[in-house]
């Protein structure tokens, strides 16, 4: 690299907002002098240590203006260099070129620097206006360069530092709404996130719900024909079951899709209703027994059992209350049907207290019990539905059976109103 491309990298480190203002000092402060506009003062030069040509005073206030050039980057080193050189120019004899450059420096060190140097800047500089106040009453008697004296230094000392503070103080507070606002839009994107994955995770529980149970039952159906090949009665029974199971299904399964989509084949929004209603266990069992269950339900009241859930006491239970009751005993039989296909299996759903009680207990598989494989979702649904409300719920095997227990808060007082609950 040669010498010519080393010096104007170093030029180019320079941005054109810290060599403006460095050249237009130089060139105002070079102007003043050749207008002989220095000292400020006539009498200030026989305080002087030495009377010196004005080259002398150029270089000491090209030395100042080279500290403006990191007046940004290095604001407190920027100003001790023009404290340096304002030294050796009042040694000279007072100049206002000097003055000038020595305001840049306090302003940009007041703005650049942290926020402790800053401050305490800001102090120094008040504490050397109370000080310079006090000795110039003291020292000199004639009021009109008094009132100069300190106008001129509140001009060159104390306004370009309040001045920078200002400016500070509204770039913190333009910081501090930028970044409150970024905050908020990451808050909001997680907000949108969670809400995404909240709903896929709701939409993946009914989807699993609603067509698990079909397909489960089709599939112990189906492997069940070929043991009644010779009873023609039955198979057809078993085919019509299955055909039954598959329409449900795929009507399930379209309206999911439908809701997915947003809207129907006729453009119009649409609200998915899953049976997710107590009083409508009658078609889930009815499922269940034609899946080869063994099922015997009953349905309580706090004065005692009763035959018929639709229309009874049952009916008129919270929303939410009402969907996680059905959902799991849909899941429970579900699990029957795949994992003890044929065993006895009881459902017990009743209200005691402030909670309603549901319970589902079946026969472990036997050694001629087919049984299908499981992911576990089934289980995990029913936990995050029972826990959505408020509620516990326990899946074990309790010697040769397998319990399920749900203990569901009934919320306070019975909504006895369903329309429009969205279900």
């Amino acid at each position: 690299m040669t010498a010519l491309g080393a010096l104007r990298n170093r030029i180019s480190r320079f941005e054109r907002k810290d060599v403006l203002p460095a050249a237009g000092l130089f060139v105002v402060g070079a102007a003043l002098y050749a207008v002989g506009w220095y000292p400020f003062f006539r009498d200030v030069h026989t305080f002087a240590l030495w009377n010196v040509p004005i080259g002398w005073r150029l270089i000491s206030l090209g030395g100042a203006c080279a500290a403006v050039l990191v007046r940004r980057r290095l604001p407190m080193s920027a100003l001790g260099a023009g404290l340096f050189f304002s030294a050796i120019d009042v040694l000279m004899g007072f100049s206002i070129s000097m003055l000038l450059v020595l305001s840049e420096l306090l302003y940009s060190a007041t703005l650049h620097a942290s926020r402790y140097a800053s401050r305490m800047l800001v102090r120094t500089v008040i504490a050397l206006m109370v000080v310079f106040t006090t000795v110039l009453l003291s020292v000199v008697h004639d009021w009109q360069v008094i009132v100069l004296l300190v106008m001129l230094m509140l001009t060159i000392m104390f306004v370009p530092v309040w001045w920078a503070m200002t400016v500070r103080q509204e770039r913190d507070v333009a910081e501090a709404e930028r970044s409150r606002a970024e905050q908020q839009a990451t808050i909001a994107e997680l907000d949108r996130r969670t809400a995404v994955s909240e709903e896929r995770a709701r939409m993946a529980r009914e989807l699993h719900d609603v067509i698990a149970g079909h397909l489960s039952a089709i599939a112990i159906q189906s492997d069940a024909v070929g043991s009644m090949s010779e009873d023609r009665a039955a198979v057809d029974e078993v085919l019509r079951t299955i055909r039954k199971n598959s329409v449900d299904a795929l009507r399930e399964m379209r309206a999911m899709i439908e809701l997915l989509r947003g809207q129907n084949t006729e453009g119009e929004q649409v609200s998915y209703t899953a049976p997710a209603r107590l009083a409508e266990l009658d078609a889930l069992l009815e499922s269940a027994r034609a899946a080869g269950l063994d099922v015997t339900v009953t349905v309580g009241t706090e004065d005692g059992p009763v035959d018929d859930p639709a229309g009874g006491p049952l009916d008129g239970l919270p929303a939410s209350v009402d969907l996680a009751a059905y959902r799991i005993v849909q899941e429970a039989l579900t699990n029957a049907v795949k994992h003890a296909t044929g065993a006895r299996t009881w459902v017990t759903v009743r209200p005691e207290g402030g909670d309603l009680y549901v319970e589902i207990v079946n026969e472990l598989a036997g050694e001629e019990m087919s049984v299908l494989p499981g992911a576990g979702i089934g289980l995990l649904n029913m936990h995050e539905r029972a826990v959505a409300i408020g509620g516990t719920i326990s899946a074990e095997p309790v010697g040769d059976r397998w319990r399920v227990h749900a203990v569901l808060p009934l919320g306070g007082e019975r909504e006895h109103e369903h329309e429009g609950s969205g279900r």
